[in-house]
């Protein structure tokens, strides 16, 4: 059993397996780049998304290609030459066939029923205020085209275990006013939930404080130490070294360069999302929605609308794009009545790890000992990251996760 662990990383995956740890009396030491404030772990939309499928999905690379050089398209790819990229997009294209795409739903839906239980429990459990709501959430459609592939996608999630309701539009519009008229309808995947991710993010690094972690921000890695074929510990960018009985990589899309200083392979590419938080119309909607066409999330957070989403496949910056913000109220608009007359509060955009296969990494690192990888949730963290921590920790202390981990180790790549 390792007591002494070093967590490279303070997303969601990070933060839950320290807390994980630390609350079955490990020595856990979390070290994370910047404050845990301004990541992808809590700028992303706020879903709780159990049963929800990966980002590659049938059909879906040939019909991104007209989105891809257009910057207010829902996904954008400047042209910039990265050979990574290129075998990335390759990898995504083959994972976008039937039986690949069928195998992920099987491994992903296998995952959410215990996510969606781990972070109820966990917000159940510490009293975590952070919006909490579980009370659905609707996948809305503007186009008979839209409404038809919804009700498939919901046909398959229920053989897998996960309820939904199918709503025409004046259905939709009686539960939530604020749909425009000529919005088709909806699925209402009832087993899903909401929150806000800043408020649930600083709460848990509250709780592993208190559970006797220690938390170090503003201390970036810049390599994994490794000695006769086992990681040893890390060293910090100020040449200060860290050792430990083991090491957790769970450090979004800079895993991949981390790794390879241990020698482990990791391909991922980021994928560049946007918020921009506005005032709530006269008329809001009071449950988190996705607006399909669109691929816009909606989350009633804050007092007002969180509006989330987009792909930008731009590399590892923080380069901001303003058409993109601007993309995601135009998108709102066309779904939801009034939001032309709301004000920005604020806008963000941060950087999801995103691997080919649209398949997270978890599990132990290949060729080297003691070394544990948890990354890769893409658009999936916030509802599967507790899960992943807490499999994370009981891989390391019991050997044996209470969920199998099959298909998502990092001996695929």
């Amino acid at each position: 059993m390792a007591t002494n662990t070093l967590i490279v990383g303070g997303g969601i995956v990070g933060l839950s397996a320290a807390y994980f740890l630390a609350r079955r009396g490990a020595a856990v030491t979390l070290l994370d780049t910047g404050d845990l404030e301004g990541g992808a772990s809590s700028g992303n939309a706020g879903l709780v998304a159990a049963g929800h499928g990966p980002l590659p999905r049938p059909g879906l690379s040939l019909r991104s290609l007209r989105w891809v050089l257009d910057q207010s398209g829902p996904l954008y790819l400047p042209p910039r030459f990265d050979p990574g990229l290129v075998r990335w997009l390759f990898g995504f294209h083959r994972a976008c066939g039937r039986s690949r795409y069928d195998r992920a739903i099987e491994l992903l839906t296998a995952h959410g029923h215990p996510a969606r239980v781990c972070f109820r429990t966990l917000v159940d459990e510490e009293r975590i205020d952070c919006e909490y709501r579980p009370i659905g959430q609707l996948d809305v459609f503007r186009t008979d085209a839209g409404m038809r592939e919804g009700e498939r996608e919901a046909a398959l999630l229920r053989r897998h275990g996960y309820d939904s309701e199918i709503l025409n539009g004046a259905e939709l519009r009686r539960r939530e006013p604020a749909f425009r008229p000529g919005v088709r309808g909806a699925v209402l995947y009832t087993d899903r939930a909401f929150a806000n991710p800043a408020a649930f993010m600083r709460a848990l690094a509250e709780r592993v404080r208190r559970h006797g972690g220690l938390i170090r921000p503003h201390s970036p890695v810049a390599r994994l130490d490794t000695q006769a074929g086992r990681c040893v510990g890390v060293t910090l960018e100020t040449g200060e070294t860290l050792r430990a009985d083991c090491t957790t990589l769970a450090a979004g899309v800079w895993t991949t360069a981390l790794a390879r200083t241990a020698g482990v392979r990791i391909p991922m590419q980021a994928a560049k999302g946007y918020h921009a938080a506005v005032t709530a119309p006269a008329t809001s909607v009071r449950t988190a929605c996705v607006l399909a066409e669109r691929f816009v999330a909606v989350n009633p957070i804050d007092g007002g609308l969180r509006l989330a989403g987009t792909l930008e496949f731009s590399g590892i910056n923080h380069r901001f794009v303003p058409k993109r913000v601007t993309m995601l109220r135009h998108g709102a608009a066309e779904y939801l009545e009034g939001i032309e007359t709301t004000t920005e509060q604020s806008v963000w955009c941060g950087l999801r790890p995103c691997t080919a296969d649209g398949l997270p990494v978890i599990g132990w690192a290949p060729r080297v000992r003691d070394l544990f990888v948890a990354t890769g949730h893409a658009m999936m963290g916030f509802g599967l990251g507790p899960l992943a921590g807490r499999l994370t920790a009981e891989s390391i202390l019991d050997g044996t996760p209470s969920v199998a981990l099959e298909g998502f180790g990092a001996d695929r790549f």
